[in-house]
């Protein structure tokens, strides 16, 4: 029997032989639990604008690591469904998807460049965001790094851009290894390396307008491709 084509809001821990069109709009880096258990955390969303969590374990991560890319869309067929622990869920009665070797999972599309970041203006950043929403992929001529803070146990950093289409500088939160790692070596950096590129920031009120980071951010140090060679020439004429 051929499986069921079905909406997230439809998926519960009693279907069975389905297949559901989703789009990954967040794929965070993989962590360890407590016990030591591996896992990594997905949020898809259908073409409705249902969202649902799905999780992988262990040697899955790895598994699927190429297949499932954020920003990817797929259709994917009879991965178990059962209901989120209170503790992790955004409301009452939420179903999450685990993806394992059960799931039979197939691309959609044929257009593999929407899976590199998909940088918008600065002025084009929707200020307010729901949790359904697409993250931010960002592209800005680097101005300054602050010093790493602590806030309730969690490292912190504030990173300063700005692009033409802006004028003043855009405040981007990084967070945890991001603010550790990669912003310490930014701040290295000689001013021939002016433009920096962040994926998949979300939109805050924090100290006005700004960015901050989420589990599936990562810091593109030298992009690539038209928009950040024109950033680039911008800057140098912005200097002379």
């Amino acid at each position: 029997m051929k499986p069921e084509p079905k909406k997230l809001k439809e998926l519960d821990d009693k279907t069975t032989n389905y297949k559901v069109k989703v789009k990954v709009i967040h794929k965070a880096s993989p962590q360890q639990s407590p016990n030591k258990k591996r896992f990594q955390r997905l949020i898809l969303k259908d073409e409705e604008g249902y969202t649902m969590k799905a999780t992988l374990f262990e040697k899955d991560i790895e598994r699927y690591e190429e297949a499932l890319k954020r920003n990817g869309e797929y259709e994917i067929s009879n991965a178990a469904i059962a209901p989120t622990p209170a503790q992790h869920a955004s409301h009452p009665s939420e179903y999450q998807m685990t993806i394992n070797s059960r799931a039979r999972i197939s691309p959609l599309i044929t257009d593999f460049s929407i899976l590199e970041p998909q940088y918008r203006s600065i002025a084009a950043i929707p200020r307010a965001m729901s949790e359904g929403d697409d993250l931010i992929d960002v592209l800005g001529v680097l101005l300054y790094v602050d010093d790493m803070k602590i806030i309730n146990q969690a490292n912190i950093r504030e990173i300063h851009i700005t692009d033409p289409s802006y004028d003043r500088s855009l405040m981007v939160s990084v967070w945890n290894d991001l603010a550790r790692n990669d912003s310490e070596l930014i701040k290295t950096w000689s001013p021939s390396n002016v433009v920096i590129g962040f994926t998949a920031l979300r939109s805050t009120t924090i100290k006005g307008f700004s960015m901050a980071s989420t589990m599936s951010s990562e810091i593109i140090k030298h992009p690539q491709g038209t928009k950040a060679e024109t950033l680039r020439t911008w800057y140098v004429i912005l200097s002379v």
